[in-house]
């Protein structure tokens, strides 16, 4: 009968070991189960950053997608404005003057329309984010830093600068 209690005994220290393996091993699935949670949250929270990440910079794409062909277009424009500027004696040479005004004045509606805007900048004081001095010069009666020439118009395409003003500044 000694023998029969010894193999119980075995039996439940067997029983035992095995539960507490078994035990140790849920405990350890448990551990990964929580760890893998936490890096499947991760995860999941950087590819939402990275699809709110991709939709603004494709919305300032589309935005933006004019950008290069306005900037292009300013040169031709600006050269459309000294032309309707022309005084002219000759009858014939003021039509045509009045005709390339109607054409400067519809791009400059389009492209206004799209977003471009003229910077402001005679008589303003000098912004150095939006004006390039070239050059200044003593004018009486102007206080220091404000603009008394624009050499070249400057522009801004809806909210980034396409071209700054090219001015002449007060000492």
């Amino acid at each position: 009968m000694p023998e029969k209690k010894n193999d119980k005994k075995a039996k439940k220290n067997h029983y035992e070991v095995e539960i507490e393996k078994l035990q140790a091993e849920i405990q350890s699935l448990k551990d990964k189960n929580k760890k893998d949670a936490e890096e499947y949250l991760k995860a999941r929270a950087d590819l939402e950053n990275i699809r709110k990440r991709l939709f603004e910079q494709s919305q300032a794409d589309r935005m933006y997608a004019s950008f290069n062909l306005v900037g292009d277009l300013i040169q031709p424009i600006d050269m459309l404005l000294k032309i309707v500027d022309y005084k002219s004696d000759n009858a014939e040479v003021n039509n045509y003057v009045f005709g390339f005004k109607m054409i400067s004045d519809q791009l400059k509606q389009i492209l206004e329309k799209d977003g471009l805007k003229e910077i402001k900048a005679l008589n303003e004081k000098f912004d150095p984010n939006f004006m390039q001095a070239m050059s200044t010069e003593k004018k009486e009666g102007v206080e220091a830093g404000i603009v008394i020439e624009v050499l070249q118009n400057g522009y801004m395409y809806k909210e980034k600068m396409l071209r700054p003003a090219m001015v002449k500044v007060s000492e």
